[in-house]
């Protein structure tokens, strides 16, 4: 069937995407840099649900983000682990090309910023495997070993 002629506004999403002859396929720093986008992303999103309920219910598109953790303290082991298990289920749920995801939070001496975190996985995508970290840092996300 020949693609249909528009005039004066974007191609249908099905027809962009089947448009392309070839697949497009990041390479190693290009895949990184579009993952570390799209945690920017997920990252800075709030869901609109509690940390209860966002760890209990099933994550759909309109929880996407991570639910506020405002009231928690960075000098509580359990507040930190809490922490870390919304950013894995966020992560694991809204970004496909990681798996074993895995967050560390750990305090620090920086007063504006009293956390810091450590995302561990593994890149899985056409073939392509491969570990990586990223460091999370407020609205920094740091592929590790980049500076």
């Amino acid at each position: 069937m020949p693609p249909r002629e528009l005039y004066g506004q974007r191609a249908p999403l099905f027809e962009r995407l089947s448009a392309r002859d070839t697949p497009l396929v990041l390479d190693g720093p290009a895949l990184a840099d579009s993952i570390r986008g799209a945690l920017v992303r997920l990252l800075g999103s709030r869901a609109d649900r509690s940390v209860d309920s966002y760890l209990a219910g099933p994550r759909l598109v309109t929880s996407y983000g991570v639910p506020g953790t405002v009231d928690f303290t960075a000098v509580s082991l359990s507040d930190r682990q809490l922490m870390a298990r919304c950013l894995e289920a966020a992560i694991a749920s809204y970004e496909p090309r990681l798996s074993d995801v895995s967050i560390a939070i750990e305090p620090t001496r920086d007063r504006l910023r009293p956390l810091e975190a450590r995302l561990t996985a593994t890149v899985t995508l056409m073939g392509y495997q491969r570990a990586v970290v990223f460091l999370l840092n407020g609205r920094n996300v740091t592929l590790a070993g980049e500076g």
